[in-house]
């Protein structure tokens, strides 16, 4: 790699998320909260506040996560009904709007994640970059880059059974 390659601006480095992707599809995913301590003990992550949403009593609750892997990463992990709905992390984060190490992360965890779990579907075609998704083990792996005002990679895994329900009770709702 050349000193110009936007992947070495890229902290973390798209091989050490998708090692973390690879572990939260390959672990057993976690059905109590005891469980959801112990996978985010064992992979690193700590969990923090609980965001104050508009409304408190909706069954979607979001917290603050650190998955430890340093650079300037936002991540969250979700409950829907008190289950344990998934992880959701924004990566490469920059005011500039188009920023190419942005694109290039995208594109690298792109290449990577499709070595592992196959081609991705495309949904929304007509967007100028349309999300990736993935489904292995009973997850759901979504990434999407979005840059046109400002520059990230919105990475989540989620728990495939339950995002599904989480959708449909939003569009019945």
């Amino acid at each position: 790699m050349s000193e110009t390659d936007p992947l070495l601006e890229l902290n973390p480095t798209p091989g050490t998320v998708v090692k973390l992707v690879r572990k939260l599809v390959d672990e057993p995913w976690p059905r109590s909260d005891e469980e959801r301590e112990n996978l985010f003990a064992h992979l690193g992550f700590i969990s923090g506040s609980r965001y104050e949403l508009e409304n408190e009593e909706s069954p979607h609750q979001m917290n603050e996560l650190d998955i430890g892997v340093g650079g300037q990463v936002l991540g969250s992990w979700d409950t829907y009904n008190c289950e344990f709905l998934g992880v959701t992390i924004h990566l490469y984060s920059t005011q500039e709007s188009g920023a190419p190490a942005v694109q290039s992360g995208f594109n690298e965890l792109r290449i990577q994640l499709t070595e592992l779990f196959g081609k991705p579907e495309h949904p929304w075609e007509n967007e100028e970059t349309p999300p990736c998704i993935w489904e292995a083990n009973g997850r759901t792996i979504t990434t999407h880059l979005f840059n046109r005002r400002d520059s990230t990679v919105m990475l989540s895994v989620e728990d495939t059974t339950l995002a599904a329900v989480a959708e449909a009770d939003a569009i019945s709702g």
